[in-house]
């Protein structure tokens, strides 16, 4: 088994917000050779979306989950200006930090409230959390409300998250209360195709 699927499952044996945060610590240094080898194939994914639907510059854009910073440097190459993080992890922000591409990073949990304003954030990603064993539906709730009217969402759901996991049921509960509407999807795509634990995921856009 290769480093990189040992990592994914003791990840995805975690039992409590607790270990995950030691797990992710533990990876942090690591983090992103590893998902390299694996052919992570969210990055490109959510660039483009983001390049579609988000104007780059000063945007006021939030990374939900944002670990080592994969996401934001890939967004920051595309001009893309006024990146916040947060994560459960302190030692991905310590990654995320050290690409430089962020102004404000947070150690946070998706699933407890956020301490940022309503409608602080035109855009939101959210890539890799949305997944078993990680952030619960809730935390969509949280993102909705932090992002501005009239702002998008862009997070991508694993199959299970969404057949086991609640999300779809969350997702429709919000579309049905007038909350946000579908623009765009993407996939489904395979997070990790190089990898012997995979897991695919449908990338979906919301407008605020």
């Amino acid at each position: 088994m290769s480093d990189l699927d040992q990592w994914l499952s003791r990840v995805y044996e975690a039992r409590s917000t607790v270990e995950s945060q030691r797990i992710y610590d533990d990876w942090a240094d690591s983090y992103d050779e590893d998902v390299a080898s694996g052919g992570y194939s969210y990055a490109p994914m959510a660039a483009g979306l983001f390049g579609r639907h988000v104007a780059p510059g000063d945007t006021p854009v939030l990374d939900a989950g944002c670990g080592s910073g994969f996401i934001g440097a890939a967004l920051a190459q595309l001009n893309y200006a006024n990146l916040t993080g947060i994560d459960l992890s302190a030692g991905m922000l310590r990654a995320a930090a050290r690409k430089g591409v962020y102004r404000d990073l947070r150690r946070r949990t998706l699933g407890e409230p956020l301490d940022f304003e309503n409608g602080a954030f035109q855009a939101i990603i959210s890539t890799g959390v949305f997944t078993p064993g990680h952030a619960p539906p809730e935390a969509l709730d949280e993102l909705l409300r932090v992002t501005a009217t009239g702002g998008v969402l862009i997070f991508c759901c694993t199959d299970a998250a969404l057949s086991e996991g609640g999300f779809m049921d969350k997702i429709r509960v919000l579309a049905e209360a007038g909350l946000w509407t579908l623009i765009d999807t993407a996939g489904p795509v395979t997070a990790l195709p190089r990898a012997e634990i995979r897991h695919d995921a449908t990338f979906f856009v919301y407008r605020r």
